[in-house]
């Protein structure tokens, strides 16, 4: 409760130094903070439209892995048909990604408030033997669990930045991404998607972004009846070897 009453302190405080006509989004709470990996909550002045996010939120590790490994990529054009084939769709979360993650989103998730959804950032330095090529490699985004559903943001995905040209700019950048995960690099062009796509929200609520700024690739998930059809299943075949 104490928590809670602080940060909207600090969100009424950030939307005077603002200025109403902006929406402020700060890190309040850092659940992991490495040179190339920061896991955080953020506050979201307009939280699901104002309605709010429903946190805290209990989901097991072996949950959240099954939902990250259901989350998918297509850059493929704004426009694609969301009925497209799942060929052209890419995992936005390696193998060892989604073990490293799933962990501390469950954490995040767990300790949120409903102003606060849970945000990421990644990012690697890619040499090569020619100095001119070398570039860096971003990928943020965030999560949150709002209406019944689980939503998922991706504001950069393997973003390339040149590390040889305006290598400060660039820095700059980055460093910005690292502290609102939620801030795009660039515009790219695709859609996040879910498979398998039967439990996808058509046109959920809440999107975060607009018309200046642009919106990040998100996606809304029937997670609770995606993880009731995804384990039972497993129940079953459990069940059939032990009689």
């Amino acid at each position: 409760m104490k928590r809670s009453a602080r940060l909207l302190g600090l969100i009424v405080v950030g939307s005077i130094f603002w200025g109403g006509c902006q929406t402020p989004q700060f890190q309040t709470l850092k659940i992991l903070d490495s040179p190339n990996r920061v896991v955080a909550l953020q506050a979201m002045r307009d939280a699901y439209d104002g309605k709010g996010y429903d946190h805290p939120v209990s989901i097991t590790n072996e949950e959240m892995i099954q939902i990250l490994e259901g989350v998918r990529a297509e850059k493929t054009g704004l426009f694609s048909s969301s009925s497209s084939q799942s060929s052209g769709a890419h995992r936005v979360f390696s193998p060892s990604e989604i073990q490293f993650f799933a962990p501390l989103i469950v954490k995040g998730l767990s300790q949120a408030t409903p102003e606060e959804m849970v945000t990421f950032f990644e990012t690697a330095e890619i040499e090569t033997d020619d100095l001119e090529k070398n570039f860096q490699i971003t990928t943020s985004g965030g999560f949150y669990v709002a209406g019944g559903n689980f939503h998922v943001v991706v504001s950069n995905f393997s973003v390339k930045t040149p590390l040889w040209q305006d290598s400060q700019r660039s820095k700059y950048d980055v460093d910005a991404v690292r502290t609102n995960s939620l801030e795009q690099l660039k515009p790219q062009p695709g859609l996040l998607v879910f498979e398998p796509r039967e439990f996808l929200v058509e046109s959920p609520d809440g999107e975060i972004g607009g018309f200046l700024k642009g919106k990040p690739w998100q996606a809304a998930i029937r997670y609770r009846e995606f993880l009731s059809h995804a384990i039972a299943p497993q129940t079953h075949k459990s069940q059939g070897k032990s009689d």
